[in-house]
């Protein structure tokens, strides 16, 4: 097979085989994709130096990228979770979620006509959470389920995103790209919080259906952006990406108390149940400056909106009030966010790049909430970034990159009235990862 095709193919096959499980780090989006752009903070809707990072980000960059361009790697993410719980008399404790490496991959190719027009796909990890809590009898928010725990919790979400896309030149100066963003999820969640408890006749005790088998949902949204090139040395972007309106998750369970054993009642132990669930993806809004102070060194800086607090799944009716009169959870009741990426690449000769970047965030998950988010805990604010590349060829790069978010924590009351009176639960979150990409080009050089 000639390498033309080789390097093509797999890309291709690293897209498709690995399972894509990310986690949060702006919210529940990554904070860049690709070992280039996350290295430099995750900033570049105005600096396109990696295919992967602007399919993310603004699909107006595609311009940049001269001939058929290939880009595919992956990202193995850690994060690090506790909850700890204080009922005062009644015991306190803390527990470590089960924490390995997963993988997160990435794969773009585009193909540039002429000076006036690219069309490219992009296939990409580019977000979600979850948890891995075994039962604790020793932290009150993971004793057993009877006696106000929840007993164990495990989440996982993942959010894998498609991007046909294309980009055109009315001027030399102008470039203005669409993707149509065709996305996939799934998501697990035991206990589901979703549906409504069965609550034991007499004592009030209740019980959460398990959606530890995953529901899968597909999803469809838009991204436009635009990208000027003020002169040799600056150029400003802007984008936007719709909301992403996904089908229902269908979650088949059964009803959970074991204290419901009477065949005639509809909530019997055992006894099957489904649970409907949408869970949308928010809009965004960015914009981005980039800078080439020096021959050898960029710099970037973008600044990004995210609208949680009306997206399907997130938003909350009433912010005071998560609970349903059935006992269900309406949503995670996360509020919108912004974050600051700020990264730069410095050619320090033909052969190497270094990289950095930083990125602070705000939080999405209000402290009084932080109970019905511990399956969701996507706290972290602040994160520092570090890569390099190496060019073996004028055509070919292998660049890597590593990540870490800095511990951030959450404290909220126990939203139970059984609970004792100030009893609180906190979500403690860090993340590291590191990541590789392989790039490659047909015409120019990297």
């Amino acid at each position: 097979m000639r390498w033309t095709k080789l390097v093509p193919a797999l890309g291709l096959g690293l897209a498709l085989t690995i399972p894509g499980s990310a986690r949060a780090t702006d919210g529940h989006f990554l904070h860049g994709v690709g070992a280039v752009n996350s290295s430099m903070g995750g900033a570049g809707i105005a600096a396109p130096v990696s295919l992967l990072g602007t399919f993310y980000l603004n699909p107006a960059g595609l311009m940049a990228f001269d001939g058929m361009r290939v880009e595919f790697g992956a990202e193995m993410f850690e994060p690090e979770r506790t909850v700890a719980s204080d009922f005062g008399p009644g015991g306190a404790g803390s527990t470590t979620s089960t924490s390995s490496f997963v993988p997160i991959p990435a794969m773009g190719w585009s193909y540039k006509f002429n000076e006036r027009a690219v069309v490219g796909i992009g296939m990409i990890g580019i977000g979600g959470f979850g948890t891995d809590y075994s039962a604790d009898p020793t932290n009150p928010i993971l004793g057993p389920r009877p006696f106000g725990g929840f007993g164990q919790v495990f989440s996982n979400y993942q959010l894998m995103q498609i991007s046909p896309s294309v980009a055109f030149a009315p001027t030399d100066q102008l470039w203005i790209g669409v993707s149509a963003n065709i996305d996939w999820s799934s998501l697990a969640v035991d206990p589901m919080p979703i549906g409504a408890p069965a609550f034991d006749p007499g004592t009030g005790s209740a019980f959460f259906s398990s959606a530890a088998a995953a529901s899968t949902a597909f999803g469809f949204g838009a991204h436009v952006g635009v990208l000027y090139n003020v002169n040799d040395m600056i150029a400003i972007g802007a984008t936007y990406q719709t909301e992403t309106y996904f089908e229902d998750f269908n979650f088949k369970t059964t009803w959970a108390n074991p204290n419901i054993t009477n065949p005639t009642n509809p909530m019997a132990f055992g006894f099957p149940r489904t649970i409907q669930f949408t869970l949308n993806l928010p809009a965004v809004v960015g914009g981005g400056i980039a800078v080439q102070a020096l021959p050898e060194l960029l710099l970037a800086g973008d600044f990004r909106y995210i609208l949680y607090s009306e997206t399907d799944g997130f938003a909350l009716a009433d912010p005071t009030q998560p609970f349903n009169a059935d006992g269900s959870v309406s949503g995670f009741g996360w509020e919108d966010i912004s974050s600051i990426h700020l990264g730069a690449d410095f050619r320090a000769s033909d052969k190497v790049s270094l990289r950095a970047g930083y990125n602070v965030t705000e939080n999405p998950v209000p402290d009084g909430l932080s109970m019905i988010n511990i399956p969701a805990p996507a706290i972290v604010k602040n994160h520092v970034t570090f890569g390099v590349g190496v060019r073996p060829t004028r055509q070919f790069e292998i660049s890597a990159g590593y990540m870490h978010a800095f511990e951030n924590s959450g404290t909220g009351p126990i939203l139970n009235p059984a609970a004792p009176a100030g009893a609180t639960v906190t979500n403690t979150l860090s993340e590291n990862s590191v990541s590789i990409q392989f790039s490659w080009t047909t015409r120019g050089s990297l």
